[in-house]
């Protein structure tokens, strides 16, 4: 059964609404005594317009009248003023330009100048120090009415002398607060204009000669980029934005009904507020010029609003003041509607509990004219779904939205099935060619679909519930990346406010760099003589609600990032931009005073085991938030920390402490408690005042390409001359010669295996890339030959020397590695000439002009550039070769990318680990006694799978020929994401059963669902970097060989794969068989590089059947075999990458990747999501059809979900079962 698409759209529109010009005259006739305006911080009697008095304020009001107009007043200053601006030249597409705060003025200069058909601006008067975002709206309002000069409306005739406005020459200045001058006129004489004979209101408005597709307004975003953009408004979009923004029965506005309006003029949702009242006969109470708490609580009370519009920040301050006196501060709201940022429960409770509403709505909306509204409930829990989020309801009549995979071209604007975290896309009745003033759309912002539909791309992240529900999880360019896993600071910042404790703070949660995990989420809060019971407190809830990975690398207050008060948007909103910046230069500043620190320490002499001691606790404080005296001294490390956190650690350490530079991985194990941990550190530093060992020095190379040391001839010399001859035979097909070869090494195991039978030819990839702003071909290239500098393994060959090879030991594949030159680089990166636009670069990664690059033999990596016309750009497609990448390594060479490409080229790069190194180690150790107990392990694991195999294996292999690099009749393949809400629960029980084993625990019941037969059989990839391979016990655990702890920045393929024999005993509780799974991954990490060859001599010998003749009994080549059927490949980062959450790397990105593996089905898996329980899968292969593979990842989220729910945990396995 298919899941619905991630795709609603409103309810119809009753035909062409009326302008809301039409719709506020319609209600000046039907209701000219209502209230229509109300300024309590205005003198009544304003410009000789008489105050009303038929509303009495309500008990406790003091006796000092204040503004309060009907609907007939309101119409009388309306067109006084509308009778001078026209005396000043205003006329239809004239831009009015307001900087007023709210005020009675604005009201009446909003309404005459859409009248006349003029472009009203309102712009934030608090910002006119910002000189140069002034003069860019400025010009981008004249752009946009033809260059007319404006008619400046502003408070004080100082704001005329900003540099910015003088620049402008406009047609009229009218100042509020000043009287007429050379300059200016004021507000009060422009009032005073007599209207001309014949211009009766009742019969003559002006409105009639406009069309729905005339222009309305002009507002600008809140200058989240650089500058502000500005976004015109028809008057149609108007109408649409304006009708009847409360409409669930029973909260609706009615005639009669009071607004309060707190927010800035200039803003999109003050504009809403100030609109849409008055066009069905309802009134706007502003209680002052800017927001205030202690008035808007006032207002509330005294003049008995019905309805108020704000951010969810205000809730709590108004609250304060409404809850003093609850004798008499009570409101008569019959709703209160949320906007502007994502509220919290605690907010909906609050608007309840405190400000007296009987009912709650959220909007979700943009100034671009995004609207979407939940309905009106009477409890939080109301608008809670199954993720916990908050409901923001359907879109406006007549509107769309849909969830689209982010970042994607070649399917722009594609449905993701409901229940699917993606990217939020919104159409609407634009109007406009463009979306913004002065700038072209591009598939980046907006675009029109096949139906004649445009679409606004928001850039924020949400979900689509089965009930057609709304749900925005935050904005993807806030999302960390920690570790290859998305964190949501949004998700975070939830949490922290449902904390009564925390709900007051705002909780700010930006992202900082990090070398460890590439991003750490920082927690960020105001200043307090409380900061440290506030620190504790974010923790305890981070770690107990949400888990390890969620908790802040750090809490700083503004002090530190030098600021008295939260950096606000024109409009009050915590502008998170600056915040980003300023934690970004803080980390740049403490990476240099570390450096200076480090320098000083290494040379300071002064140490002894207190210090030693001291600066391990404060590097421990400093990487988990705690204090030094909160540090829990004698609990495991793992209950605080996770692996990346320790890892930070060790790294700090190293860089500090003298003689720690070669501390080991066990030396700081998340395992230990940190007590244990320093005295163990201690012991070894005063054991011999070093952990490290001298540095090696450089080796100088061979004079000749003869005298390379090769460590596969050191007992075979005789190998030498025939694997000379074979190197030469293969390079010189590509103009190199044997001068040319820098190395000769054995490939490890699984490169080594994959190359036989042509499996590896499959295993290449063709990604293609696009740079965002270099345009310079030439500069491209020479940041690739940068990386190619410091990675010269990558473009290489890989043959095998089989020649006089009697025994199969002797029959290795060789890595041929060749030097640095000119020439090598021009090989390698070739100009593709010029494509048209950013899809045909795309298209390209499919339909390569070059389909046999990075095949068997070699070079196994090659680069083709192009120009790309449309965007100025530079793109490029990497064929590369498993045979010399893993995803690992891809991640850091595409970082070296990213970082040649900053500033200045060629710059030097830092250096890998090579990968000669630890490919000779490999070949070294491959039958040491480490190496036959890794072997045996797999033996003992697989034994009888020769039982099992024929019956066990699915998808059937088809016929293979040899491998065709076009991918004609190579499936699409189908992926797949679904929330798995059980997943938190199991995870928080049972935190060492860890996601990939549930997933693979889930694929093995759908083998045995599949063939019937009681045992799985597959291949399972393993990374290979948690240790070196086959290392003799004194290597591993030494104290001064620290090169040979870990394999992480190895700069080559590391990747093994481990056939896996699961049994499916449908009595074993769901539990026991994750437990059990869960020890045997723990062991298949551990013995993952054991050899193949090797594994399947043992079980020969195990089963008395012989290897070398290839029996009928013979267990030869059977790894292979069940690699090419099928692969489970656990990829940590792919839920950021699934959900598109982010671009990686600031100079490209990356626009496809296309890979024809010859194996049967490959399913990649990786979790993320907002709450990090989405679970993302992607199928490819060719032994299943795409509509197999679509009706396969159906089935694995009903065996996850299945496997997860805490009432199956207990149950047998049989009960879980498709």
């Amino acid at each position: 059964m298919h899941k619905p698409l991630s795709e609603v759209w409103g309810e119809s529109l009753p035909g062409q609404l009326p302008s809301i010009v039409e719709q506020f005259h319609d209600a000046i006739a039907k209701y000219p005594d209502n209230i229509a305006l109300v300024c309590t911080h205005q003198a009544a009697n304003l410009y000789g317009i008489a105050n009303s008095h038929s509303h009495v304020p309500a008990t406790g009001a003091e006796s000092a009248p204040y503004l309060r107009w009907t609907f007939r007043n309101l119409r009388q200053g309306v067109d006084r003023f509308k009778a001078g601006l026209k005396s000043l030249g205003v006329r239809k597409g004239t831009a009015v330009v307001t900087l007023l705060p709210n005020c009675a003025e604005f009201v009446l200069t909003w309404w005459a100048a859409i009248e006349l058909g003029a472009v009203m601006a309102s712009l934030d008067p608090r910002r006119i120090s910002n000189s140069s975002e002034l003069a860019y709206t400025l010009k981008t309002i004249m752009a946009a009415t033809n260059n007319e000069p404006p008619v400046i409306v502003a408070l004080n005739a100082e704001y005329l002398s900003s540099p910015a406005l003088a620049s402008v020459a406009p047609r009229a200045a009218v100042v509020v607060s000043a009287e007429k001058s050379q300059t200016h006129t004021s507000f009060k004489d422009i009032m005073s204009i007599p209207q001309r004979p014949g211009e009766s209101t009742s019969r003559e408005y002006g409105h009639k000669y406009l069309s729905p597709t005339d222009r309305g307004c002009i507002i600008f975003t809140s200058g989240s980029t650089s500058m502000p953009k500005g976004v015109m408004r028809s008057r149609e979009l108007q109408a649409s934005l304006a009708r009847n923004v409360f409409r669930t029965p029973g909260y609706e506005t009615l005639p009669g009904d009071l607004w309060c309006t707190v927010t800035p003029n200039n803003h999109s949702i003050s504009s809403t507020g100030t609109v849409s009242p008055m066009l069905v006969g309802a009134g706007v109470v502003i209680p002052g010029e800017t927001f205030s708490a202690e008035a808007t609580a006032k207002a509330l009370v005294r003049e008995r609003c019905t309805h108020i519009l704000m951010v969810p920040g205000m809730i709590n301050l108004i609250a304060e003041y409404l809850e003093d006196d609850t004798s008499r501060m009570r409101t008569s709201l019959k709703a209160v509607m949320l906007a502007g940022s994502p509220p919290t429960t605690n907010n909906i409770e609050t608007c309840f509990e405190a400000l007296g509403t009987h009912g709650v709505c959220i909007r979700y909306g943009s100034t671009e004219g995004v609207a979407c509204v939940s309905d009106i409930v009477t409890s939080a829990q109301e608008l809670i779904g199954e993720g916990g989020g908050l409901s923001v309801g359907r879109p406006a009549a007549g509107d769309g939205v849909k969830i689209c995979q982010a970042g994607e071209t070649a399917h722009l604007g594609v449905p993701l099935p409901r229940g699917t975290a993606g990217e939020i896309h919104y159409s609407a009745a634009w109007g406009e060619h463009s979306m913004y003033i002065g700038w072209e759309d591009t598939k980046d912002t907006c675009y029109t679909d096949e139906k004649g539909k445009r679409w606004l791309i928001t850039g924020d992240e949400g979900i689509i519930d089965e009930q057609g529900q709304l749900y925005v999880v935050g904005r993807l360019k806030d999302m960390i990346i920690r570790g290859g896993e998305n964190i949501s600071p949004a998700a975070i910042e939830a949490r922290l406010a449902n904390n009564p404790r925390l709900a007051s703070k705002s909780v700010q949660i930006v992202g900082q760099p990090d070398s460890i995990s590439g991003e750490v989420p920082v927690a960020i809060i105001a200043s307090s003589p409380e900061f440290s019971e506030i620190v504790a407190e974010i923790y305890r809830t981070i770690r107990e609600d949400m888990g390890l990975m969620w908790a802040p690398h750090e809490v700083i207050h503004l002090e530190q990032l030098g600021l008295q008060d939260w950096p606000r948007t024109s409009v009050g909103k915590i502008h998170r931009v600056t915040l980003r910046q300023l934690v970004q230069k803080r980390y740049q500043d403490r990476l240099a005073e570390e450096a200076a620190r480090e320098a000083l320490s290494q040379s300071d002499l002064v140490w002894n085991e207190r210090r030693v001691r001291e600066e391990i606790l404060a590097i421990w404080a400093s990487s988990v938030g705690l204090e030094e005296s909160q540090l829990p001294l004698n609990v495991s490390i793992s209950q605080y920390a996770d692996s990346l956190s320790v890892a930070r650690v060790r790294g700090h350490l190293r860089r500090v402490i003298p003689g720690l530079k070669k501390l080991s991985v066990r030396d700081v194990s998340g395992d230990d408690t940190l007590s244990a941990q320093i005295d163990l550190i201690i012991k070894r530093w005063s054991g011999g005042n070093s952990l490290d060992v001298q540095e090696e020095t450089e080796i100088e190379g061979p004079k000749s390409a003869d005298d390379m040391p090769k460590v596969h001839t050191v007992a075979q010399p005789a190998l030498f001359a025939s694997t000379k001859k074979l190197v030469t035979e293969v390079i010189s097909q590509h103009g190199f010669q044997w001068d040319d070869v820098a190395a000769v090494f054995p490939a490890q195991n699984f490169v080594g295996e994959l190359s036989r039978e042509g499996v590896l030819d499959s295993a290449k990839f063709q990604n293609a890339f696009v740079t965002k702003k270099e345009s310079s071909l030439d500069r491209v290239k020479l940041a690739l030959t940068t990386m190619l500098r410091g990675n010269q393994f990558l473009p290489s060959f890989l043959v095998w020397n089989k020649e006089n090879s009697r025994d199969p030991k002797d029959d290795i594949a060789l890595h041929v590695t060749l030097k640095p030159s000119k020439a090598l680089y021009d090989h390698v990166l070739q100009d593709g000439g010029s494509v048209d636009t950013v899809e045909e670069l795309e298209e390209l990664a499919s339909a390569h002009p070059h389909p046999e690059w990075a095949m068997y033999p070699g070079i196994l990596f090659r680069v083709l550039l192009f120009n790309v016309k449309k965007t100025n750009t530079v793109g490029f497609i990497i064929s590369v070769s498993h045979g010399v990448m893993d995803a690992t390594y891809t991640g850091k060479l595409l970082a070296d990318i990213d970082q040649a490409l900053n500033g200045p080229v060629p710059q030097r790069l830092l250096p890998h680990i090579s990968y000669k190194l630890w490919a000779e180690s490999y070949y070294s150790f491959r039958e040491s006694p480490q190496a036959r107990a890794s072997v045996q392990w797999h033996a003992n694991y697989l034994d009888g799978i020769h039982n099992h195999i024929d019956k066990a294996q699915w998808p059937p292999v088809p016929k293979r020929g040899p491998f065709d690099p076009t991918g004609r009749g190579y499936g699409r393949g189908a992926s797949h994401s679904f929330a798995v809400p059980d997943l938190a629960a199991l995870r928080k029980k049972h935190p060492q059963i860890s996601a990939p084993v549930i997933i693979k625990s889930a694929l093995a019941l759908l083998h045995v669902h599949q063939t019937g037969h009681d045992h799985a059989v597959f291949s399972n990839v393993q990374a290979g970097r948690t240790a070196w391979p086959f290392m003799p016990t004194t290597f591993a655990s030494s104290d001064s060989l620290g090169l040979f702890d870990e394999a992480t920045d190895v700069a080559g393929p590391l990747l093994q794969s481990a056939t896996n024999l699961i049994k499916i005993s449908p009595e074993e509780s769901v539990l026991d068989m994750l437990m059990r799974l869960q020890a045997d991954q723990q062991a298949l990490t551990q013995h993952a590089h054991a050899p193949w060859p090797a594994i399947e001599k043992a079980l020969d010998k195990a089963n008395g059947s012989h290897y070398i003749t290839g029996s009928a009994s013979s267990h030869r080549g059977l790894n292979r075999r069940v690699f090419t059927s099928q692969v489970f490949n656990w990829i940590p980062g792919m839920g950021a990458q699934g959900g598109g959450l982010k671009e990686p790397f600031s100079n490209f990105r990356k626009l496809k990747s296309v890979t024809r593996w010859q194996v049967g089905l490959i399913v990649r898996a990786g979790l993320g999501g907002p709450n990090g329980d989405t679970v993302f899968i992607n199928l490819l292969g060719d032994g299943l059809t795409d509509v197999q593979m679509e009706q396969t990842t159906k089935k694995l989220e009903v065996l996850v979900r299945s496997l997860t729910c805490p009432e199956n945990w207990h149950t047998p396995v049989l009960q879980c079962m498709i």
